[in-house]
């Protein structure tokens, strides 16, 4: 049951995303949301960052707790104390390895948000189970973009596999209303969807359960995300493939175009 429900149970305020300069910028300048952040109940999340720039570069990283996007406050390992918020600075070239205690007995889920002035900070999240009777297993996610609103995910749910997923609403300030829709490998309409994310809101769930017409099926889900009255709002989105031995491995999502602003 854990394998399945990482993502089904796997504010303080940065400035808006829309108020960020985007000068001939493409999709990858804005890959700052890590979807979902698991700790405790066997569960560590490890978050990679690398400085990619030419001057040292200094972030906030901030929590955001599921479902709501409140502040989040998330122990460390080899920093002090709980915070919502983290202050870092990678040197030129250099990397941030972090880690949460994963020491709770019931799992927490949210959200993370990297506040950068440089578009060169960036990197991925390793999800480690460590409540497998055997070996740990482990799966890495990179950080998506806060602006796709138009995109693809595969779900595969026969052979014992299951496709879990989570879905934020990154912008503080409006909602996103999302379009799901479940297809078969000839296109044929499985099951269709909507969703309205509240500012900062999160979302974490198995298809099988949600969407019990996906049971025994594999396909794909196109994502539609659109603002009222014109806005411009985007969707974040993961999902995790777990087998029924309890390995999984990461689902990424393909925007259907770069966009530009």
């Amino acid at each position: 049951m854990k394998r399945v429900c990482v993502i089904a149970l796997l504010a303080a305020m940065h400035l808006p995303a829309v108020e960020r300069p985007r000068n001939n910028s493409y999709v990858t300048a804005y890959d700052n949301v890590l979807p979902q952040v698991a700790d405790g109940g066997g569960w560590v999340t490890r978050i990679t960052l690398v400085n990619m720039d030419s001057v040292p570069a200094t972030f906030n990283l901030w929590f955001y707790a599921d479902p709501d996007g409140s502040p989040w406050n998330v122990e460390l390992k080899d920093q002090t104390g709980a915070q919502s918020m983290w202050t870092f600075t990678i040197p030129v070239g250099g990397a941030l390895f972090l880690e949460t205690l994963g020491t709770a007995a019931q799992t927490s889920q949210g959200w993370a948000y990297l506040d950068s002035p440089s578009y060169w900070v960036s990197g991925m999240a390793t999800f480690k189970a460590i409540w497998m009777p055997t070996n740990d297993a482990e799966a890495v996610v990179q950080f998506a973009s806060e602006i796709d609103n138009h995109y693809f995910m595969p779900f595969e749910n026969r052979f014992g596999y299951v496709t879990s997923m989570a879905i934020v609403n990154p912008y503080p300030d409006r909602n996103a209303n999302v379009t799901l829709q479940f297809r078969d490998p000839n296109a044929g309409i499985i099951r269709t969807d909507s969703l309205v994310l509240a500012p900062l809101e999160h979302r974490a769930f198995s298809t099988v359960v949600k969407y019990p017409e996906t049971d025994g099926k594999n396909g794909v889900i196109e994502f539609q995300v659109t603002g009222a009255g014109g806005q411009y709002v985007g969707a974040s989105a993961m999902a995790l493939l777990f087998s029924q031995r309890g390995t999984f491995s990461t689902v990424p999502t393909v925007a259907i175009l770069p966009v530009q602003f």
